[in-house]
């Protein structure tokens, strides 16, 4: 017998079955990774309204997404009977990894809302959470209030996210505050700053992603929130699902053929005015 065939036969079984192994393990990852992005789209919410009972609040929230996987997530959360949260955030890097690190974000803020935190402090918080456990050098931007019903008081946080838009009297404007915050994620602990926003029956507030202003058209030329709030004027005072649904139809009628780039995500929540209840 040839002793040195009998070797390279062993090392060759050895070497597949290692391979095997390593698909194995591969396959078993890549079905782990499908369960985190499918879970990040499970745990949005898509039936509306959220809360049947508050009949004083109407909010509404859709996304388009882009052909690759993103990193947008929005989310409305009851915190008591007067108060829900609301948020959209994006992660500043598409693929798998953003979805993992989405949900994470997701199950921290569910967990650490229950604490009482004021939203400020609640953002500091997570973001000592995720700034410990982010191997994957993520990091996202996040806009996150708590809307008090009775008075339509919102107490917000924009940790590095785009600036709402408010519709009030058919006039719709950025609603611009130096209390810009840093992205979540990057380092611990960062110190975040709250701000007010008051709503009137009748007003609207519109959150969104990136992905809403860096869509272009044929020529070129980017989505503007300019755009969004003549589209938002428009409405004349509607649902805050007729606001979602008029700016996506507008903004795939603007980009056209031209694919859109990244996820564009909305979240409109309006305070209703006495005729509407």
């Amino acid at each position: 017998m040839d002793i040195s065939k009998v070797g390279f036969t062993e090392d060759l079984e050895d070497l597949n079955a290692r391979l095997a192994r390593a698909e194995a393990e591969a396959e078993h990852l890549k079905k782990q990774v499908r369960m985190a992005v499918n879970l990040r789209y499970h745990l949005m919410p898509y039936i509306f309204p959220v809360f049947s009972d508050l009949k004083q609040v109407d909010v509404y929230a859709d996304q388009i997404g882009a052909a690759r996987v993103g990193g947008d997530f929005f989310d409305i959360l009851r915190i008591d009977n007067d108060h829900i949260g609301i948020l959209v955030a994006d992660i500043f890097d598409g693929g798998d990894a953003a979805a993992l690190f989405m949900v994470t974000f997701k199950l921290y803020l569910q967990g650490e809302i229950s604490m009482g935190f004021s939203p400020d402090k609640l953002m500091e918080v997570i973001n000592n959470r995720l700034s410990r456990t982010n191997e994957d050098d993520l990091c996202l931007s996040a806009w996150y209030g708590e809307y008090e019903v009775s008075t339509g008081k919102i107490s917000a946080v924009n940790a590095g996210h785009e600036p709402p838009i408010i519709l009030r009297q058919d006039k719709a404007h950025v609603y611009e505050d130096n209390s810009f915050s840093y992205l979540l994620g990057v380092t611990e602990g960062v110190r975040y700053k709250s701000y007010d926003i008051a709503l009137s029956p009748g007003d609207s507030l519109l959150l969104y992603t990136d992905g809403m202003v860096k869509a272009v058209n044929a020529e070129g030329v980017h989505y503007s929130t300019g755009r969004m709030a003549e589209v938002m004027e428009g409405c004349h005072g509607g649902s805050a699902e007729k606001i979602v649904e008029e700016l996506q139809e507008d903004l795939l009628k603007y980009a056209g053929e031209v694919p859109l780039p990244d996820d564009a995500t909305l979240l409109c929540l309006k305070r209703k005015g006495a005729n509407e209840l």
